[in-house]
């Protein structure tokens, strides 16, 4: 990867989820619409050799919207747009979806041609979405009111690992193996080691149902059948029903699981989730 650190201001070319407007993520960092289509002309001067000129290209078709970070001085900048890749993470894990950014300039999509640096960011490429998430009104106030409150939380390694499965689980190709990722990450957030099944589906009734007895039970029946799920795949065994019906439908959960963190400000507390089963 290659961030670089010039002026005050720089910008991060996003692909997979769009807005219509500007979302103060945190502090230095906003996300803010792409105004424009995405112009070729510079791209050549801009760029070092043919492999960072065809990542730029291929990027650019699908480039929805942008990450802008503003620093004080150029050394904190290039942190800041480093970390600032950990947004999209974040970002792809609350709304279940893909978001990468591949290339960095100093200048938004629409005054590229006034560019005078571009950098490919991501060698690792995955740009070619098929997908493009739309925030929603509804999605641009939750992130107001949470998102700082999830960046918090990505200091815990749980909810970190949380985030992290989901918002890689679709780099993986084998539905199987997408199901070891996701309960890697919902695993992750209740340390459950004995009587795992029974455990794990109790602990996340419980942490999403509250004292909602009739939810609770719901969640707990779908959760076991999807834990079951899981561990039929990953051991390799037949199965009756389509594998990838229990990837989405366990994407679906985790990504419950790290919303409810946001919103309450907290991770899944064991010993009060023991509590109120008895």
């Amino acid at each position: 990867m290659g961030i670089v650190g010039l002026g005050e201001e720089t910008y991060l070319y996003v692909n997979g989820i769009s807005c219509t407007h500007e979302i103060n993520l945190h502090k230095n960092v906003t996300l803010i619409p792409a105004e424009s289509n995405f112009k070729f002309e510079k791209i050549a001067k801009l760029l070092k050799d043919d492999i960072d000129i065809a990542i730029a290209v291929l990027s650019s078709y699908t480039v929805s919207s942008q990450l802008r970070i503003k620093s004080p001085n150029a050394e904190q900048l290039a942190v800041l747009t480093w970390n600032a890749q950990c947004d999209c993470i974040l970002l792809g894990a609350l709304f279940n979806c893909e978001v990468m950014a591949n290339m960095q300039c100093d200048k938004s999509v629409g005054k590229l041609n006034e560019a005078s640096y571009m950098s490919i960011t991501n060698y690792s490429f995955r740009a070619i979405l098929k997908k493009c998430y739309i925030l929603s009104d509804a999605d641009e106030e939750w992130l107001y009111k949470y998102y700082v409150t999830a960046l918090d939380l990505m200091n815990h390694d749980i909810y970190q690992t949380a985030v992290h499965a989901m918002a890689s689980y679709r780099w993986h190709s084998m539905p199987r193996v997408q199901l070891a990722i996701l309960w890697s990450g919902i695993e992750s957030l209740f340390n459950v080691s004995t009587e795992v099944s029974f455990r794990v589906s109790l602990y996340i009734a419980r942490f999403l149902a509250g004292q909602d007895d009739i939810k609770a039970n719901e969640i707990f029946k779908k959760t076991k059948k999807l834990y079951n799920a899981r561990s039929s795949a990953v051991h390799g065994n037949k199965m009756k029903d389509s594998i990838s019906t229990f990837v989405e439908e366990s994407a679906a959960l985790l990504n419950q699981l790290i919303i409810r963190c946001a919103e309450i400000g907290e991770l899944p507390d064991i010993e009060t989730l023991v509590f109120k089963t008895h």
